[in-house]
Order: structure tokens, then C-alpha cells, then sequence
């Protein structure tokens, strides 16, 4: 394999037995270069955006930044390296990782295990929707915190319960706070689905998520359901599949 197809990576890790062992065992794969290592978020961070890495392998806990504030730090700089965190059996750890549908390897790292990451990576070539992975990420870890989204112009951080309802608009969505209210954000709707709490919003079609909060009527024959919202009321459309089961909610 040329110089040109070699897979770049960076290791993010604060022991250094950690950056060492990591070192190793990429040795016994050609198609691997090391770009750099770093011993906290703040020196991965130089690296990553000094050498455009394809992989960073990256330890979870670390001092002052962890390796979930570091792919907050990607994101907010619109920079999308492959992430495959790297962390001692932490089962809350690995959920959230999981849920993000990121790539994960447990320490002690097993050289079976790593040459199976590189390979996923080198069928892939990279993942996609790297902000909305990362999105999943800190909700899961902080629930209760806002919610933070991207706009075309920068991002807005949304308290869910302040939501009225969400309208799907291709690759991105509307977002209702009130009837003449909305922000569009760079995401689409199946993906903010999976970051609002299990209850109080419900899917009202293919292309309309509701606050189950706002609720004041719905209308069977046209399949209709007002919400209301400081004194607005707001009509949305309802699937013929979902009225049923909206009901049954109540």
C-alpha cells in the first residue's frame, strides 16, 4: 500500500503506557501511520486539526477535559475525524457510546478486537452524520441538559420541554416553539427523535413530531390534532396509523 492510501490516526491519552501500547500493536498494520500522540483533550485537539487525521483513538477519562468534551470540541470546529474511544469496562460508558453508534475498544485493548476496527473503518471508509453521533452522545450523558443543535449559521441550545412541535424539511427540521416561532437546524427528524425523552413527544406522521404536553384536542375524522401553547393554537396533521395509538397515550 502506497504513502497516499495510508490511514492516519492520532492517540489521545493521558498515560503514557496507554499511547504506548496503542503504539504497538498499530505497528503490526502497514497501512497505518501515526500521526501524532497527545496527553489531554487540549493537546489532542492541536493535533487533530494540525494533521487531519482519518482515526482518532481516543481515551474517555482524562483529566480536566474528557474524551466526551473533546468530540463536543470537533463538532463546534466542523471537524470529523473517525472517533473510536478507547476506555476501561465502564458499562455507562459503553451505553452511551453505543447508543451514538460510535466504535469503542476496552482496555486492555486486544490486538483481535483493533485489527476488526480498522477493518469496519477500511469497509466504510468513515462514518457519517458525525455532529448528530455526537449530539446522542451528550444528551444520553447530560439528559438533562438542553439540547444542543446546529443551525446554517452557528448552533442553539433548546430546553425539550419548550418545544411545541417539529416539522421534518428534507435533511433538516423546523422547530416550533410557537406558532410564528421556529429555528431550522441541520438534522433530520428521525435523529432528533432519538434524543428526546422517551415520553412527551410522540410522532404524529412521517414528517411531524408533537409535544405531548400541548395536547388540547384531537379530531378523529380528519385526523387533526390541535395543540395549544401560551394561548396560540396550532393545527397538525396526524397518520392514519398513528391517531390510534396517540389516543391510546392518554
Amino acid at each position: 500500500m502506497n504513502e497516499i492510501s495510508k490511514i492516519r490516526v492520532v492517540i489521545v491519552d493521558d498515560e503514557p503506557e496507554g499511547r504506548d501500547v496503542m503504539q504497538h500493536l498499530l505497528g503490526f498494520f502497514p497501512e497505518v501511520e501515526i500521526s501524532a500522540t497527545a496527553e489531554s483533550a487540549d493537546s489532542g485537539l492541536q493535533a487533530i486539526v494540525r494533521t487531519q487525521p482519518d482515526i482518532v483513538f481516543l481515551d474517555i477519562q482524562m483529566p480536566k477535559k474528557s474524551g466526551f468534551d473533546l468530540a463536543l470540541d470537533l463538532m463546534q470546529l466542523h471537524l470529523s475525524p473517525v472517533i473510536v474511544f478507547v476506555t476501561a469496562f465502564d458499562q455507562f460508558a459503553i451505553k452511551a457510546i453505543r447508543m451514538a453508534a460510535f466504535d469503542f475498544l476496552t482496555k486492555p485493548v486486544d490486538p483481535d478486537e483493533l485489527k476488526q476496527t480498522l477493518m469496519r473503518y477500511m469497509a466504510t471508509r468513515g462514518y457519517t452524520d458525525f455532529n448528530a453521533r455526537v449530539t446522542t452522545l451528550l444528551a444520553y450523558i447530560h439528559p438533562n441538559k438542553k439540547l444542543r443543535f446546529n443551525t446554517r449559521t452557528g448552533f442553539i441550545a433548546v430546553n425539550p420541554e419548550e418545544v411545541l412541535y417539529i416539522m421534518a424539511d428534507g435533511n433538516y427540521s423546523e422547530l416550533f416553539f410557537s406558532r410564528d416561532k421556529k429555528e431550522i437546524i441541520c438534522m433530520n427528524i428521525g435523529s432528533i427523535e432519538e434524543l428526546l425523552p422517551d415520553k412527551g413527544f410522540f410522532r404524529a406522521s412521517r414528517s411531524v413530531i408533537i409535544n405531548l404536553a400541548y395536547i388540547h384536542r384531537i379530531e378523529r375524522k380528519s385526523r387533526c390534532c390541535e395543540l395549544i401553547k401560551d394561548g396560540e393554537t396550532v393545527a397538525v396533521e396526524i397518520s392514519r396509523e398513528r391517531i390510534h395509538e396517540l389516543e391510546r397515550t392518554f
